[in-house]
């Protein structure tokens, strides 16, 4: 059967108003008289003045930032003036405290920077736990590494009404057998009058949603079949969903079997997405959402998994990836002064300045703001690299700046940072991105040189008689690493979601979930570069 090779995903932005405007005068942070105990725990309170940031906050108190996060999951996203924060009073573990690590398998090309980066530990806890370290790093090497995450309650123990108060606690069983629900778009009535023949000989192509969930929905049986031979056992049902039509999925959400489901996949868009999703929420069912990208789906419905990290997220990472990576060379920041791309610039410009701050730079070293290629120009650097961030989705000035930019790069060290989108771009001369060794955030890559995709393109191949799609890939994998939550935890496995990392042939899963009350975004972000003409993995 011939596919479409290539589909465009249509991604969902959750656009925010966010200022552009900055108090030059920030307050000094003083220490709170207010105090209380919750759940046991001894906190400070400590009410956000005008002015202040997380960063000033966690140092006035000696800890790390993502010690206040972890007692206040909202401030992942900012703080604000009137917030009460929860500041812990407890001291911090020691260094080679292992009482709520994970273990990690080094694998072929990992360095110790990229295993601290991975799951955000220093240098030195990461020593302090795996003294062995300093015989060097062996690919299989088992280390000890910290969740960043509270342990999780354990899936089958007794829930308590304390529990239920702290937050979610979601119960489950190890079954015998598992229930799977999954809602794909094949639109079966508008695909049965199309010409099989003409399909096969070339001549007619499936709708492009058919094609889509098509490919899904193969991916997923190769990764139940892998199950199958782990002696994991399921029931597995298929819906068709037309997102069209939502009277049509109402009727479908009666059906008795559905209740008694222990996950849920799909459906694959927003439109039809979330009436599924109060539904499981209603029944309690972890439900999966494979593709959308838009972070309101998980808000008030702590049963959804959102596998596609959101565009705010990606731009975070990418900071995180550039102060990391160019911490000593000159960071310049470029706004496309389009209001709805705001949030991406102030998400890049408020956690690359934080983390310069920490490291030690002083405050007037931190990111450098332009809003043209003039401005821009007036800021390059000669003997430094000149790491250019331009966090825009606007192909059209995307195009029109890269082409100036790369005048420039013979007189200048140039590395440009900028978005996933831009693979996509069908008007963008290639040989720029070569010279400018263009870096994006993604949350997929696949290599198609490493044996486990070459492993599944057999297996696709014969089974299909046809290649994979990113599609395909993305099928597997999601179905993959759930059932094999559900093998390994029981029907409460998202209790131990946020501990459960894995990387898959396209995609790797991090799930956090912030605030509690809310459901689990992937924030597994992928830094790919241009290299010899060719996209590799920069991280």
């Amino acid at each position: 059967m011939s596919r479409i090779t290539t589909v465009a995903i249509f991604y969902f932005l959750l656009i925010t108003c966010v200022s552009y405007s900055q108090d030059k005068k920030s307050s000094p942070v003083r220490k709170t008289k207010s105090s209380a105990t919750i759940n046991g725990a001894k906190y400070l309170l400590h009410t956000v003045e005008k002015g202040q940031t997380l960063f000033a906050i966690a140092k006035f108190y000696k800890l790390e930032v993502n010690d206040i996060v972890l007692e206040n999951p909202e401030a992942i996203n900012g703080i604000k003036p009137g917030q009460v924060l929860r500041i812990p009073t407890d001291k911090k573990v020691a260094l080679n405290d292992t009482s709520n690590c994970i273990t990690h398998t080094v694998e072929k090309g990992e360095t110790v920077y990229s295993i601290t980066k991975k799951y955000n530990v220093s240098n030195e806890r990461l020593k302090a736990l795996n003294p062995e370290l300093k015989d060097g790093l062996k690919i299989g090497q088992q280390l000890k590494v910290p969740s960043p995450y509270p342990k999780a309650k354990s899936t089958v123990a007794p829930v308590s009404e304390t529990e239920v108060k702290q937050g979610v606690v979601y119960t489950g069983e190890l079954k015998n057998e598992y229930n799977i629900a999954l809602f794909l778009p094949f639109n079966i009535d508008e695909a049965n009058p199309v010409d099989a023949e003409k399909i096969s000989s070339g001549n007619a192509e499936l709708g492009n949603k058919t094609s889509i969930a098509l490919q899904f929905y193969e991916g997923a049986l190769l990764a139940i079949d892998s199950l199958k031979k782990l002696k994991f056992n399921a029931k597995i049902f298929v819906y068709d969903v037309d997102d069209k039509d939502s009277t049509a999925i109402m009727t479908l959400l009666k059906r008795p079997e559905l209740t008694k489901m222990d996950l849920i996949i799909g459906p694959l868009y927003g439109s039809s997405f979330m009436p599924v999703a109060k539904f499981a929420k209603e029944h309690t069912i972890p439900i999966v959402s494979p593709f959308t990208q838009v972070n309101k789906i998980l808000f008030n419905n702590p049963y959804v998994c959102k596998v596609s990290p959101s565009v705010n997220l990606q731009v975070e990472q990418m900071a995180h990836f550039v102060t990391d990576t160019f911490r000593t060379q000159n960071i310049i920041l470029v706004s496309s002064q389009n209001m709805r791309e705001a949030p991406f610039f102030n998400a890049f410009r408020k956690t690359a300045n934080e983390n310069l701050l920490k490291a030690g730079r002083a405050a007037s070293d931190s990111v450098k703001l332009v809003f043209n290629i003039n401005a821009l120009q007036s800021m390059l650097h000669t003997e430094k690299i000149n790491v250019v961030v331009l966090p825009s989705n606007n192909q059209s000035f995307v195009s029109d700046f890269i082409s100036k930019l790369n005048v420039l790069h013979d007189k200048y060290k140039i590395v440009l940072f900028g978005m996933q989108s831009w693979i996509a771009y069908d008007n963008m001369d290639y040989e720029y991105f070569n010279e400018l060794a263009v870096h994006v955030p993604s949350s997929n890559f696949i290599d198609y040189e490493k044996p486990a995709t070459k492993n599944f393109m057999k297996k696709y191949q014969e089974r299909f008689k046809t290649d994979p799609d990113i599609y395909g890939f993305q099928g597997y994998d999601v179905t993959y690493y759930f059932l094999s939550a559900l093998k390994k935890s029981g029907s409460g496995f998202l209790n131990d979601l946020s501990t459960n990392y894995y990387n898959g042939i396209e995609t790797g899963f991090h799930f956090s979930q912030f605030p509690s009350d809310c459901g689990f975004e992937n924030k597994s972000v992928l830094i790919l570069k241009y290299q010899n003409y060719q996209l590799i993995k920069a991280n």
